[in-house]
């Protein structure tokens, strides 16, 4: 089951998002793919800085929620669904490095999307001469419990969750970028028909705003060395 949605967003700066979503099954499992795309009239490095300021990217209004960022702090990027995005700073980079090469950091999220969900993530960063990649993926509690020593409970209704940013330059200081989305999950009520249209639309929106933070981060930055 595939739906495939164009998105014209009236940045002068960025190209038409486009943003394609499947859902099907596998085994005792639902999977959920999306895979989106933009051009940003910006360098790769910029780009590459408006990805991976993930603690930049939350919910300012349900600050009463959160659990590791201080109340009075507020997120550039709004994103609905997140409490909270929190790199982790005490952790065994040894051992993670040895696990996930090229990793950049360790990362918390506390999502409130029809219940309380918590995470962590590993961020990868991967170069080669044609692009760069950045991948994030949920870590498994056994890899939390030995990367981590001191951690938050998770609960999450996923049983895998990745995304992974592929950066190309372009000709005239433009960059490509393609967001490729997967989950997992055999939770119940996230495998019922009824539920899927719902679970899709928010998919859509997670990815489409994937994006949009990107040239939203490089908006600020452009008006800030214009003051």
């Amino acid at each position: 089951m595939k739906l495939l949605i164009i998105y014209f967003i009236s940045f002068l700066s960025v190209h038409a998002f486009e943003v394609d979503v499947e859902v099907f099954e596998k085994g005792d499992y639902k999977v959920f793919k999306a895979k989106a795309s933009a051009i940003f009239d910006a360098s790769s490095d910029e780009v590459i800085s408006g990805i991976i300021n993930f603690d930049d990217k939350c919910n300012n209004q349900k600050r009463s929620k959160r659990k590791m960022m201080k109340w009075e702090n507020t997120c550039k990027f709004h994103n609905e669904n997140l409490v909270e995005a929190v790199k982790i700073k005490n952790y065994k980079k040894n051992i993670v490095a040895k696990k996930y090469p090229g990793a950049l950091f360790l990362l918390w999220r506390n999502i409130n999307n029809n219940g309380k969900y918590s995470h962590y993530d590993v961020v990868v960063r991967k170069d080669n001469e044609e692009e760069s990649e950045i991948s994030h993926q949920m870590l498994t509690e056994s890899e939390v419990n030995k990367f981590i020593p001191k951690n938050e409970r998770t609960v999450s209704a996923f049983n895998e969750l990745k995304g992974t940013y592929k950066i190309r330059k372009l000709d005239g200081k433009r960059t490509q970028v393609v967001y490729y989305y997967e989950s997992e999950t055999d939770h119940w009520f996230l495998k019922r028909d009824f539920i899927e249209n719902k679970v899709k639309t928010k998919i859509e929106n997670g990815t489409l705003q994937a994006l949009k933070t990107i040239q939203e981060s490089l908006d600020k930055k452009r008006n800030k060395s214009e003051i």
